[in-house]
């Protein structure tokens, strides 16, 4: 914590790889400073063994949201995450890959037919990989706005599966720098997947942003195409991450 880094300071040392291992005592600190120090990314086989394991078909799956502080559509409260777009990976036998994504620019209500049309893609069995919790905040929401949907929605918060702990317990590079997000990850797998050369939108606030641009009557139709195609890039590319570390992992 920011406790023992201003012990480290007030200690003279200004570089991680200078505090001497026997002072620290966590042992996610411990591993980042032994992987640092090393100079090499460190991968556990213990990933490999426990999503190997996992059955077919496989989703990855990301939603985009918006929390505006006035919302626009009916039933949904200020400050509430609510689902707008989404994109999932259906992995139906080992590397055999097919892609669905729902937007809709319109600026009709999106989330009653993007939780249909996702139920209709997840089926009935398989692991739904995400990262963090986020995705089941998302379908909880989405339950509740819908009731009837409720027994399917929870079918599917059933099968999530997170990755991010996976990755966190069996993996560190030392160009992550003390961090497990998706976008301090995929670069150090995938150099050629730095989210820091999408063009337009590369962050969540952006694609938020970006949402609410194209839904306004003002928008031109030429700059709603553009935020069209930089949004399912955007939300794609969280999804084809989820991928690439997955195979990575498991390779």
């Amino acid at each position: 914590g920011k406790a023992r880094l201003g012990e480290y300071v007030a200690l003279g040392y200004r570089d991680i790889r200078d505090v001497p291992a026997a002072l620290i005592t966590a042992e996610t600190q411990q591993r980042i400073h032994r992987v640092t120090c090393s100079g090499a990314p460190e991968l556990l086989d213990a990933a490999r063994r426990e999503l190997g394991a996992l059955p077919y078909p496989r989703y990855y799956l990301d939603f985009e949201t918006i929390a505006p502080a006035v919302p626009f559509w009916a039933g949904t409260r200020p400050y509430e995450a609510v689902a707008i777009q989404w994109s999932c990976h259906i992995e139906e036998t080992p590397g055999r890959f097919r892609h669905r994504e729902f937007l809709d620019l319109s600026g009709a209500p999106p989330m009653r037919p993007l939780a249909l049309e996702l139920i209709e893609c997840l089926g009935d069995t398989g692991p739904v990989f995400m990262w963090t919790r986020y995705e089941e905040g998302v379908l909880n929401n989405l339950a509740g706005l819908y009731p009837d949907l409720d027994t399917p929605l929870a079918k599917i918060i059933d099968r999530l599966y997170d990755l991010h702990p996976v990755v966190k317990a069996n993996y560190y590079h030392p160009d992550m720098v003390g961090s497990w997000s998706i976008k301090a990850v995929m670069p150090t797998i995938n150099p050629d997947m730095d989210y820091a050369n999408l063009e337009g939108i590369r962050e969540g606030t952006a694609a938020s942003d970006g949402f609410i641009e194209a839904i306004q009557a003002a928008t031109s139709a030429e700059r709603k195409a553009d935020l069209d195609a930089q949004l399912r890039r955007y939300c794609l590319f969280d999804t084809e991450a989820m991928v690439e570390i997955v195979r990575f992992l498991t390779r």
